[in-house]
């Protein structure tokens, strides 16, 4: 199989085997690869959600854990009493430090019923009253909404027992810069209806203030696994962060959660690439030697065929095409002639051939064949084809011819190559060789080409062998009439070898 043959059936292997393929894998892989992706995302999406859902009820819990226990510090009768007879003493040293000591509030106020600071509390000391006007935006809004609840009879149910929960309000606002909750409750007696009863418009306010990250980091991180929880003013702008905005009652944003979300698909993703790249470069190993199996089974198969196409159109011992080979050549030229080209068709029999095979055997004599072909074979055109139809008949079909002298020379050239003494199996052999030619103009049939070519083939012989005759109608009509007149009647008396007739 020579180069082009092996260059056009590894692209014929590639388009047709290995391009589908590597198509089929590659899509393959691209598929699965896509929902590996898509499924550890959708884990990740899941995750955060569950962790967003939590975050938020921890928050929400704390808020309202907060409120519980300063609601329960502002029902205090002694608080009340302090608080007439302008007692801070008693407020700092009892309520103030029993809020700040149980509870951790950062910052602690205490207002008259005109929302006028009249004792304040920083970190667990007690501070200058006037400090809070620093708060003063953030818990204004809320003394007016338990102002507006208590005059709504929150106070009454207190008072008349029917509510067991001291009225305030409690959200999250930004102090400082920073989330924290902010508590605003009515001073109230402990004992229900001991005529201690607090009138709207008259009740003292206890505000209280702790920043969230102080009450929630450690929890969250210690009993909810969060990574790298933080409370900012604004939302983390990292790429493996999450956040979760913090809404006053307003609906509004006052500051944000971020933190660390677990990734479980993320982490199973890395955890699992590794394998994954190993058992992809192992299945394209695979898929690689049994390409390259498949490549060399096709290979062979394909050599294969075209060996056994090969020898069935050639002639084993010469190379040259055969008998069968040769014959459908003639049919495809004779049907598919145009109006533009004659066809030569040359018959050519050796001369002395059987006194080398009788004198120096059948091996020399299939030597000498061998040699004949390898001879022929570059005296004709590419679009030629050249045949040995049998012992030591052979053929040629020349395709284009313009004129009878191209054949003359080709005919001289073959009997001139011939006629130089050969050497097999170490002797010297002289032969020969007769040529019989006939010429089909454009537009004739060719159905008796043969018979024409094997009446100037004797004629050749006739003329004393080793030389070549152009077939004409004279020769034929000498071959019809048994030969009439001279020279023709030698060849009238030869007998026409029919069976080469395809």
């Amino acid at each position: 199989m020579g180069k082009e043959e092996k260059g056009g059936s590894a692209w014929r292997f590639a388009i047709r085997v290995v391009v589908p393929v590597v198509l089929a894998v590659t899509i393959t892989m691209a598929t699965v690869a896509g929902f590996v992706y898509w499924s550890t995302a959708r884990s990740d999406e899941h995750a955060q959600q569950r962790e967003t859902h939590l975050v938020d009820r921890v928050i929400s819990l704390q808020i309202k854990a907060l409120g519980d226990q300063q609601a329960y510090y502002s029902g205090w009768d002694e608080a009340i009493t302090a608080l007439a007879d302008g007692d801070m003493g008693w407020i700092d040293s009892n309520l103030a430090f029993s809020l700040y000591s149980n509870v951790a509030f950062d910052r602690i106020y205490l207002l008259d019923p005109g929302a006028r600071p009249l004792y304040a509390m920083y970190a667990g000391g007690k501070t200058d009253a006037e400090g809070y006007e620093a708060d003063r935006a953030a818990v204004a809004p809320l003394v007016a909404r338990l102002r507006a609840i208590n005059a709504a009879g929150a106070l009454a149910a207190y008072d008349s027992g029917n509510s067991t929960r001291v009225p305030g309000v409690a959200e999250i606002a930004m102090v400082d810069g920073r989330p924290a909750y902010v508590g605003v409750t009515a001073i109230m007696s402990e004992n229900l209806g001991d005529g201690m009863a607090q009138l709207p418009g008259k009740e003292s306010f206890l505000v209280c203030v702790r920043y969230l990250a102080s009450v929630m980091i450690r929890e969250l991180a210690d009993q909810y696994f969060i990574d790298s929880p933080s409370f900012a003013a604004v939302a983390s702008t990292e790429r493996d962060f999450a956040s979760l905005a913090l809404k006053n009652e307003a609906g509004q944003t006052v500051g944000w959660f971020n933190w660390r979300p677990d990734r479980p698909g993320a982490r199973m993703l890395s955890e699992t690439v590794p394998a994954m790249i190993g058992a992809l470069a192992i299945a394209g190993i695979v898929l690689v030697l049994l390409l390259r199996s498949l490549r060399r089974t096709t290979a062979a198969l394909e050599q294969g065929k075209a060996e056994a196409e090969y020898q069935a159109n050639h002639d084993t011992l010469t190379g040259l095409a055969n008998r069968a080979f040769f014959n459908k050549q003639l049919e495809e030229v004779i049907g598919g002639r145009s109006d533009q080209a004659s066809l030569a068709l040359l018959a050519l029999d050796l001369d002395r051939f059987k006194q080398v095979n009788d004198t120096l055997g059948h091996e020399a004599g299939d030597q000498l064949l061998r040699e004949v072909g390898r001879r022929l074979a570059p005296l004709v055109d590419a679009t030629d084809t050249a045949a040995r139809l049998g012992g030591d008949e052979f053929a040629i079909i020349r395709r284009h011819v313009d004129a009878a002298e191209e054949v003359s020379a080709l005919s001289n050239r073959i009997i001139a190559e011939l006629s130089t003494p050969f050497v097999v199996t170490g002797c010297v052999a002289q032969i020969g060789v007769s040529i019989g030619v006939v010429i089909a103009p454009a537009g004739q049939a060719g159905c008796d080409l043969f018979a024409k070519a094997d009446i100037a083939l004797y004629e050749a012989k006739a003329a004393g062998r080793n030389t070549f005759r152009i077939f004409d109608e004279a020769m034929h009509e000498a071959a019809r009439h048994g030969g009439q007149g001279g020279g023709d009647a030698r060849v009238a008396k030869l007998p026409v070898k029919r069976d080469r007739v395809a």
